[in-house]
C-alpha cells in the first residue's frame, strides 16, 4: 500500500465550480508517488454512467464492467438489458451497478428484433413484485421502451409501466425516442422521480417539435421528473439539444446508452467523449460534473468508492461531434482519461512517475 499525491490541475467543489487543485491524495496498492499535473487537467472522484448496457452470457448486447472501469466509469445503471423473467445478478458480481428492469420478460435479449408488448397477467405482476422485493437494493426501477409498434402499443406499455412502478414503489424510466404518443401526454403521465431517457432525441415525438411540448417538459422538470441524455446511436439531436437548452432545459444525468456496437465508435465512444461533445455544444462544466458525478450517484444510491480518482486530460484538436441526424458540432478538443484508480486499484495510469508532463 502507498500514497499517491497529485499536485496541480483543476477540480470541482461541491457546487460544481472549478477550483485549483493544490493536492489530491489517495491510497493505492502501489508505492508512494507524487505527480505534477498540467494546469488544465481535471481531477474527478470517478464517473457514473446512468444508462449503460452490461454484457452477460445470455444478453450479449452490452459491454463488460471491466471495459467501463477502464474508461473511468465506477458506478452505472444497467437500463433494461434484462427483463423481469431473467435472473438478477448478485451485487457481489456487480457491486457498483444498479438495474432498471425491463417490462419485456427478457429485456433486450432479442434486440434489434421488434415485438409488441405482450402485457402482464396477475401471475406476471406477482412475479415482478417478488423480484423487486427480493432485490430492492439492487434495482433502480422499471424501464419501458416506447416507439416500437404503434400508438396503441405505446399507450398500453406506458399505462402498465406506471401502474407496476406505483405498485412496487420504484421509479419508471421511459425510453421516449420515436414514440407514437404526443410528448405532452408522456410527461403528464409521469411522477416526480420518474426518468425520461433520450430526452434530447430528434426522432418522432421529440420534445422540441412544438412550444407546447417544450412547455410540458419544463413543467415536468419542475414537478421532479429527471432528464437523462442516453446518447446511443440514434437518440441525440443537436437541433433538439439547442432548442431545449436555449430555454434552460438541461439534463440531470449524462449517459452513453453504450453497447458493443457503439463502444469506441462515434457518435458515442465512451462517457468522456459524450461529455466532450456536450461541452462543445455549450453545456456548462458544472452541469457536466453534476451529470456524471453528483446526480447519478445520488439517484442510484451508489456512492463512488473511496480512494478513487479519474483524471481527464484535454487533447486540443479540432473534433467533429456528430449527432444521429447528420448534424455536426466542431469542438476545440476532447477529454480522455489518463488516470483511473478505483478503490485503490490502479486501472489506468498514463503519467510517468514523478515527471511533469506538458
Amino acid at each position: 500500500m502507498g500514497t499517491w499525491q497529485f499536485e496541480g490541475g483543476l477540480k470541482f467543489d461541491r457546487n460544481g465550480s472549478l477550483v485549483m487543485n493544490t493536492r489530491w491524495t489517495i491510497t493505492t496498492q502501489d508505492d508512494d508517488q507524487e505527480f505534477s499535473l498540467r494546469n488544465t487537467d481535471l481531477l474527478l472522484p470517478g464517473l457514473a454512467d446512468f444508462h449503460v448496457h452490461i454484457h452477460r452470457s445470455t444478453h450479449t448486447l452490452g459491454v463488460s464492467p471491466h471495459a467501463l472501469l477502464r474508461s473511468g466509469v465506477l458506478v452505472g445503471g444497467d437500463a433494461g438489458t434484462i427483463g423481469w423473467r431473467d435472473p438478477v445478478p448478485t451485487r457481489k458480481s456487480l457491486p457498483n451497478l444498479k438495474l432498471w428492469i425491463s417490462l419485456f420478460p427478457h429485456g433486450l435479449k432479442h434486440h434489434p428484433t421488434i415485438v409488441a408488448f405482450p402485457g402482464l397477467n396477475t401471475s406476471d405482476t406477482q412475479h415482478i413484485e417478488h423480484v423487486i422485493e427480493q432485490h430492492r437494493h439492487d434495482i433502480a426501477g422499471i424501464k419501458i421502451r416506447l416507439g416500437q409498434i404503434d400508438a396503441a402499443d405505446d399507450a398500453r406499455l406506458l399505462k402498465t409501466g406506471i401502474l407496476i412502478a406505483e405498485q412496487v414503489h420504484v421509479p419508471l424510466m421511459v425510453h421516449v425516442s420515436g414514440s407514437f404518443l404526443p410528448p405532452e401526454s408522456i410527461v403528464e403521465s409521469l411522477r416526480p422521480g420518474d426518468v425520461i431517457t433520450h430526452a434530447f432525441h430528434g426522432l418522432r415525438g421529440h420534445f422540441a417539435q412544438s412550444s407546447s411540448a417544450i412547455k410540458s417538459l419544463e413543467d415536468g422538470v419542475k414537478r421532479g421528473i429527471w432528464l437523462d441524455v442516453g446518447q446511443g446511436s440514434r437518440h441525440f439531436s443537436w437541433r433538439t439539444f439547442h432548442r431545449l437548452t436555449a430555454v434552460g432545459i438541461a439534463p440531470h444525468t449524462i449517459s452513453t446508452d453504450i453497447t458493443q456496437a457503439t463502444w469506441h465508435q462515434p457518435p458515442v465512444y465512451d462517457l468522456s467523449y459524450v461529455c466532450s461533445k456536450l461541452y462543445a455544444g455549450g453545456l456548462p462544466l458544472s452541469t457536466i460534473y453534476h451529470g456524471v458525478v453528483t446526480h447519478p450517484t445520488q439517484y442510484l444510491e451508489r456512492p463512488l468508492p473511496p480512494h478513487s480518482l479519474v483524471i481527464w486530460r484535454y487533447r486540443s484538436s479540432y473534433t467533429r461531434f456528430p449527432d444521429a441526424e447528420g448534424m455536426v458540432e466542431v469542438g476545440p478538443g476532447y477529454w480522455r482519461p489518463i488516470v483511473v484508480v478505483a478503490h485503490g486499484h490502479i486501472v489506468r495510469n498514463l503519467l510517468k512517475k514523478g515527471v511533469k508532463i506538458r
